[in-house]
Protein backbone atom coordinates (compact mmCIF):
# COMPACT_ATOMS: atom_id res chain seq x y z
CA UNK A 1 0.00 0.00 0.00
CA UNK A 2 2.83 2.27 0.54
CA UNK A 3 4.42 1.60 -2.81
CA UNK A 4 3.24 2.74 -6.28
CA UNK A 5 4.08 0.39 -8.56
CA UNK A 6 4.33 1.58 -12.36
CA UNK A 7 2.39 -0.02 -15.32
CA UNK A 8 4.04 -1.14 -17.88
CA UNK A 9 1.05 -0.06 -20.23
CA UNK A 10 1.22 3.43 -19.21
CA UNK A 11 5.34 3.48 -17.86
CA UNK A 12 7.45 6.72 -19.60
CA UNK A 13 9.98 5.28 -21.79
CA UNK A 14 13.11 5.89 -20.16
CA UNK A 15 14.72 8.38 -22.64
CA UNK A 16 11.33 10.83 -22.05
CA UNK A 17 12.59 10.70 -18.27
CA UNK A 18 16.32 11.31 -18.95
CA UNK A 19 15.20 14.11 -20.81
CA UNK A 20 12.82 15.53 -18.47
CA UNK A 21 15.24 15.12 -15.91
CA UNK A 22 18.34 16.65 -17.75
CA UNK A 23 15.61 19.93 -18.10
CA UNK A 24 14.29 20.17 -14.60
CA UNK A 25 17.82 19.66 -13.34
CA UNK A 26 19.28 22.57 -16.06
CA UNK A 27 16.52 24.51 -15.39
CA UNK A 28 17.27 24.98 -11.63
CA UNK A 29 21.23 25.83 -12.57
CA UNK A 30 20.96 28.17 -15.11
CA UNK A 31 17.94 29.97 -13.16
CA UNK A 32 20.48 29.70 -9.85
CA UNK A 33 23.05 31.09 -11.99
CA UNK A 34 21.15 34.38 -13.25
CA UNK A 35 20.06 35.04 -9.63
CA UNK A 36 24.01 35.13 -9.15
CA UNK A 37 24.59 37.25 -12.07
CA UNK A 38 21.38 39.66 -11.04
CA UNK A 39 23.38 39.56 -7.66
CA UNK A 40 26.79 40.98 -9.39
CA UNK A 41 24.77 43.62 -10.98
CA UNK A 42 22.86 44.60 -7.75
CA UNK A 43 25.88 44.67 -5.63
CA UNK A 44 27.96 46.47 -8.42
CA UNK A 45 31.33 43.86 -8.04
CA UNK A 46 33.85 45.16 -10.58
CA UNK A 47 35.23 42.19 -11.90
CA UNK A 48 31.89 41.84 -13.30
CA UNK A 49 30.48 45.51 -13.91
CA UNK A 50 33.58 46.64 -15.48
CA UNK A 51 34.14 43.83 -17.77
CA UNK A 52 31.54 43.91 -20.79
CA UNK A 53 32.60 40.91 -22.63
CA UNK A 54 32.55 38.52 -19.37
CA UNK A 55 29.17 39.90 -18.69
CA UNK A 56 27.69 39.34 -22.07
CA UNK A 57 29.05 35.72 -22.41
CA UNK A 58 27.74 34.78 -18.54
CA UNK A 59 24.39 36.12 -20.17
CA UNK A 60 24.24 34.08 -22.91
CA UNK A 61 25.55 31.08 -21.03
CA UNK A 62 22.15 32.04 -18.58
CA UNK A 63 20.15 32.72 -21.62
CA UNK A 64 20.51 29.27 -23.88
CA UNK A 65 21.13 26.97 -20.29
CA UNK A 66 17.61 28.07 -19.81
CA UNK A 67 16.17 28.41 -22.96
CA UNK A 68 17.98 24.65 -24.37
CA UNK A 69 16.60 23.37 -21.04
CA UNK A 70 12.85 24.22 -22.33
CA UNK A 71 13.72 22.34 -25.28
CA UNK A 72 14.69 19.27 -23.66
CA UNK A 73 11.36 19.28 -21.40
CA UNK A 74 9.21 20.52 -24.87
CA UNK A 75 11.23 17.41 -26.21
CA UNK A 76 10.19 15.06 -23.78
CA UNK A 77 6.17 16.35 -23.39
CA UNK A 78 6.21 16.01 -27.71
CA UNK A 79 7.37 12.61 -27.25
CA UNK A 80 5.14 11.69 -24.69
CA UNK A 81 1.79 13.22 -26.23
CA UNK A 82 2.30 12.49 -29.71
CA UNK A 83 4.39 8.85 -29.05
CA UNK A 84 7.62 9.97 -31.40
CA UNK A 85 10.60 8.13 -30.65
CA UNK A 86 13.57 9.53 -32.24
CA UNK A 87 17.11 7.98 -32.70
CA UNK A 88 19.40 7.72 -29.72
CA UNK A 89 21.55 9.64 -31.71
CA UNK A 90 19.29 12.79 -31.77
CA UNK A 91 18.40 12.40 -28.39
CA UNK A 92 21.96 11.91 -26.76
CA UNK A 93 22.73 14.87 -29.17
CA UNK A 94 20.24 17.07 -27.82
CA UNK A 95 21.94 16.26 -24.67
CA UNK A 96 24.65 16.83 -24.87
CA UNK A 97 24.48 20.14 -27.08
CA UNK A 98 22.28 21.80 -24.37
CA UNK A 99 24.98 21.22 -21.95
CA UNK A 100 28.41 22.49 -24.53
CA UNK A 101 26.82 25.64 -25.39
CA UNK A 102 26.17 27.28 -22.10
CA UNK A 103 29.15 25.84 -20.92
CA UNK A 104 31.23 27.39 -23.69
CA UNK A 105 30.12 30.84 -22.71
CA UNK A 106 30.37 30.47 -19.20
CA UNK A 107 34.06 29.09 -20.11
CA UNK A 108 34.30 32.15 -22.41
CA UNK A 109 34.08 34.47 -19.63
CA UNK A 110 35.15 32.81 -16.48
CA UNK A 111 39.22 33.68 -18.26
CA UNK A 112 39.81 35.40 -21.63
CA UNK A 113 42.16 37.64 -23.16
CA UNK A 114 41.40 41.27 -23.83
CA UNK A 115 38.77 41.98 -26.30
CA UNK A 116 38.46 37.72 -27.59
CA UNK A 117 36.57 35.43 -25.47
CA UNK A 118 38.35 32.72 -23.85
CA UNK A 119 39.35 29.02 -25.48
CA UNK A 120 36.09 27.65 -23.80
CA UNK A 121 34.14 29.54 -26.51
CA UNK A 122 35.16 26.93 -28.94
CA UNK A 123 32.55 24.40 -27.15
CA UNK A 124 29.52 26.63 -28.44
CA UNK A 125 29.87 25.75 -32.00
CA UNK A 126 30.13 22.06 -31.67
CA UNK A 127 27.01 22.09 -29.00
CA UNK A 128 25.04 24.37 -31.55
CA UNK A 129 25.53 21.84 -34.42
CA UNK A 130 24.80 18.69 -32.01
CA UNK A 131 21.12 20.66 -30.74
CA UNK A 132 20.95 21.43 -34.31
CA UNK A 133 20.99 17.64 -35.54
CA UNK A 134 18.89 17.27 -32.30
CA UNK A 135 16.22 19.26 -33.64
CA UNK A 136 15.67 18.28 -37.15
CA UNK A 137 16.00 14.66 -36.31
CA UNK A 138 13.28 14.83 -33.79
CA UNK A 139 11.04 16.71 -36.49
CA UNK A 140 11.37 14.12 -39.21
CA UNK A 141 10.79 10.94 -36.78
CA UNK A 142 7.34 13.31 -36.17
CA UNK A 143 6.42 13.44 -39.42
CA UNK A 144 7.75 9.45 -39.83
CA UNK A 145 4.79 8.92 -37.25
CA UNK A 146 1.99 11.26 -38.92
CA UNK A 147 2.24 9.49 -42.03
Amino acid sequence: MGKMEKKSAGAVPQFLERLLFQGWVSIAVWMSFGLLLEGLLGYKIPGFLEDGQRRELFRLAHTHGTLLALVLIGAAICGRLFEIQPPPAALAALRLGAILMPLGFLLGGIWHPEGDPGVGIWLVPPGALLVIFGAIATAIASRKKVD
